[in-house]
């Protein structure tokens, strides 16, 4: 069985860390630092932070939306409205054709032209 270190007295070796190997301390120091105390209060600082942040943010959206719906509201009232103004303008549209079309006969047609232009031409040859 092959023994760590320098070989000399194996009980004293195995209670000895390797220093053969330093990269195994700074992966230990690496993990402490990420998963200490410290670290995680820092963590949770940023997480308070960004949860504050995002909780005004939604508020932001949710003052922003009731606008956008009342809005949508004013403007689905004053749609009404114009619809019964196009409507109305339409019936007063219909009267004002109608007294016009009884006030004034309706002029012939082109083929009904022509056929009187056609026979004032034969009453004139005669």
């Amino acid at each position: 069985m092959e023994h760590q270190g320098n070989g000399k007295n194996p009980n004293k070796n195995d209670l000895m860390p390797n220093m053969n190997y330093p990269n195994q301390f700074r992966s230990i120091m690496d993990w402490w630092q990420q998963n200490s105390p410290i670290a995680w209060s820092e963590m949770y600082t940023e997480y308070i932070t960004y949860v504050t942040s995002m909780t005004e943010i939604y508020k932001e959206y949710i003052k922003r939306s009731e606008k956008m719906t009342e809005l949508y509201r004013e403007l689905a009232v004053n749609t009404e409205k114009m619809t019964d103004l196009y409507k109305e303008s339409v019936k007063s549209t219909e009267r004002l054709t109608n007294h016009w079309l009884n006030k004034f006969p309706n002029p012939p047609s082109s083929k009904e032209q022509r056929k009187e232009k056609q026979i004032n031409k034969l009453k004139t040859k005669k």
